[in-house]
């Protein structure tokens, strides 16, 4: 995936009853600031919706997708759908997602949702992520195996791309 150019950004707010959403500053300035960041919260906490809409308050996605990874085909689908209800934004828009044999994908996505897998596949392409300024790898906890090589690989390309970002969920 080649770099594309910069996109607009979508306003983003945070539902307050997330308990995610009381830290969110404090969230997006790590991000901002820091090249890896972990975020640990019990199921229900908003992690998973409210973390690339965090990537987009510090700054990312202008240069490069905010990719977020899920473990699952429909879990992609339908965690794309709720981020892009949240933006009151069209799926397939600024926010889109690819599952195997499956996307919603624009010239204007800035977070694309994807299975861990199809992750994986691209990285065949484009060994250095070129067209991602961020990564969240959510539920890192369950372990698989493809998890467990996307934060290998993570980890060395962090050494390579000083502008990637990573977020690991759990």
């Amino acid at each position: 995936m080649a770099p594309r150019p910069p996109a607009a950004l979508p306003a983003v707010s945070f539902p307050s009853h997330l308990p995610i959403s009381a830290r969110i500053d404090e969230i997006a300035a790590l991000i901002r600031d820091h090249p890896v960041v972990i975020v640990a919260g019990e199921t229900g906490s908003g992690k998973t919706t409210q973390l690339p809409k965090a990537c987009i308050r510090a700054g990312l996605g202008s240069r490069g997708l905010i990719g977020h990874t899920q473990p699952r085909r429909l879990a992609a689908r339908a965690v794309a759908a709720r981020i892009a209800e949240e933006l009151n934004v069209p799926l397939g828009g600024a926010v889109g997602f690819a599952v195997r044999y499956e996307e919603a994908l624009s010239a204007s996505t800035i977070v694309k949702v994807m299975t861990d897998g199809l992750l994986l596949t691209e990285i065949r392409q484009s060994r250095l992520l070129n067209g991602y300024e961020a990564l969240i790898i959510d539920e890192a906890h369950e372990r698989s195996l493809n998890v467990d090589f996307l934060l290998g690989y993570a980890k060395r390309l962090l050494h390579r791309r000083r502008d990637f970002k990573l977020i690991i969920t759990s």
